[in-house]
């Protein structure tokens, strides 16, 4: 699904802001939680082993988000249906959720919140306005050619950085606006350009949520994972959105351009106010820091924890080389983890269900009604059925659902020699591809707001486009890997 952005599902990050759900599908909710709920209280009483049984908390879950309930408390209810169902004690609950801190899908968590609060120390030195000037500039603006480029790859690079496809694409936005609209690029089309190069950033940059989420469930380095699944997708993506992006244009280049208040004055290279010398030097101390430390991540062989290390390291470089007093940046660094301290809850309480759940045994009576028809089917079949399943039936934060798919079906991927690269562009493929469609959601939607369209018809075309383009790539790439 999206990222969370880790803000919303897909960076494969939220927005914890939901709408509340409209009457109908709130009363749907309610009585599936009712009758979920009797039945964890009942089946203990019939069976020590659940089986199939077992996956009520799963499917609640399931059925809670899709109705629109709030991803959190979704979580911790359908935590507290398995917790019911395992008929755990309360000294027992105590151990569990202690235990969860130190898990691979919560250490996750922790990495995002570092990486929120890196985000917001980028911003506070103008470290990530510096960085997109210096891209957008270097392109050069003097045609709409190169402004498309500049905007594109300061996208990739600055939600890559980041790793958060609103909060990157926030910065980038009101700096680019002025002159895409005095190259006469429409807002819809802008809208498509931040939406799929960002995309493209979240897929290969190496500490976004979905990269170290993947790399870990299919325990692969950085350059296999990229070569095995971020690459392909991310070129897929930012390929194809460059060109759906100027096939938007030219049907809202007259009805859809930007008003003439958002072209500015100037017209040369693009300026922003925190352009100084010490955001410039913070600037260079962001990205290199980064590459630096990526370049050592590869050669030691680094595991997902290892952009812990990076967090920090690089939150500390730039507020130094940008003159940042400690105190304000440690202020602007815990303001930034705190944004998102509730994702950080989410993945904490999502551990004890996917723990009971697999206790249960319903992970291996299911895995066992499945196993001879997939068997049979082989790799390939396997690859794409847990791509649709993470693409159209699983609903949720990105990272876990990543973490759900790897440990409902992994056993039996791993049984049929299903090898970790291919597992890895699977994962990636059914956590992330919804960004764009089918329907819309709060990445699409998001990104359309930032870039001030409301044109929805044309991203959901966008969207398609470069949805229907990867799961062409993602088909191949499992008949090769």
């Amino acid at each position: 699904m999206s990222s969370v952005d880790v803000t919303n599902k897909h960076d494969g990050v939220l927005e914890n802001g939901e709408a509340p759900p409209k009457r109908l599908p709130r009363l749907l909710g309610v009585a599936v939680g009712a009758v979920a709920l009797a039945a964890c209280i009942l089946i203990p009483l019939m069976t020590d082993r659940p089986g199939l049984w077992g996956l009520i908390p799963i499917v609640t879950y399931a059925v809670l988000v899709l109705v629109g309930f709030n991803i959190l408390l979704s979580t911790a209810f359908s935590s507290l249906l398995a917790i019911t169902m395992a008929q755990l004690t309360i000294p027992e609950i105590g151990t569990l959720l202690t235990e969860s801190l130190g898990s691979f899908i919560a250490t996750i968590g922790l990495i995002i919140m570092l990486g929120a609060g890196l985000g917001a120390v980028a911003r506070e030195t103008g470290a990530a306005a510096a960085l997109v000037q210096g891209i957008v500039n270097k392109v050069g603006v003097d045609t709409p050619g190169k402004v498309q480029i500049g905007i594109m790859l300061s996208s990739t690079v600055l939600v890559g950085s980041l790793g958060t496809l609103a909060g990157a694409n926030a910065i980038l936005a009101p700096i680019i606006i002025p002159i895409a609209a005095r190259v006469k690029w429409s807002r819809p089309a802008v809208a498509a350009m931040i939406h799929t190069a960002g995309a493209a950033g979240l897929m290969i940059g190496p500490f976004t949520p979905p990269v170290v989420t993947v790399m870990g469930a299919a325990d692969l380095t950085y350059f296999e994972y990229l070569y095995s699944a971020g690459l392909p997708m991310a070129a897929t993506t930012f390929i194809v959105g460059f060109f759906s992006s100027r096939w938007v244009q030219k049907r809202t280049s007259d009805t859809d351009p930007y008003p003439a208040e958002d072209m500015g004055e100037a017209t040369g290279a693009i300026a922003h106010p925190n352009a100084t010398k010490h955001s410039v030097a913070a600037a260079w101390a962001f990205a290199g820091t980064i590459v630096a430390l990526t370049v050592v991540g590869v050669m030691i062989k680094a595991g997902y924890t290892y952009a812990i290390i990076v967090m920090i390291v690089t939150a500390v470089m730039t507020a130094l080389c940008g003159r940042m007093h400690p105190e304000p940046a440690v202020t602007a660094f815990t303001r930034g983890a705190a944004s998102l301290i509730w994702l950080f809850f989410l993945f904490w309480l999502f551990n004890p269900l996917l723990v009971l759940v697999e206790e249960s045994g319903a992970y291996e009576a299911l895995l066992d009604g499945l196993n001879p028809t997939l068997q049979s089917a082989g790799p390939w079949p396997f690859l794409v059925l847990s791509l649709l399943i993470g693409w159209l039936a699983v609903p949720g934060a990105a990272v876990a659902q990543v973490v759900l798919i790897d440990k409902l079906l992994w056993p039996l991927a791993a049984s049929i020699g299903v090898p970790p690269t291919a597992w890895a562009a699977s994962l990636l493929g059914g956590s992330q591809i919804d960004w764009f469609g089918p329907l819309p959601n709060g990445d699409m939607i998001g990104q359309m707001g930032l870039a001030r369209s409301t044109n929805l018809k044309m991203m959901l075309y966008n969207g398609w486009i470069v949805m229907a383009a990867n799961l062409i790539v993602l088909c191949i790439m499992f008949a090769i890997l």
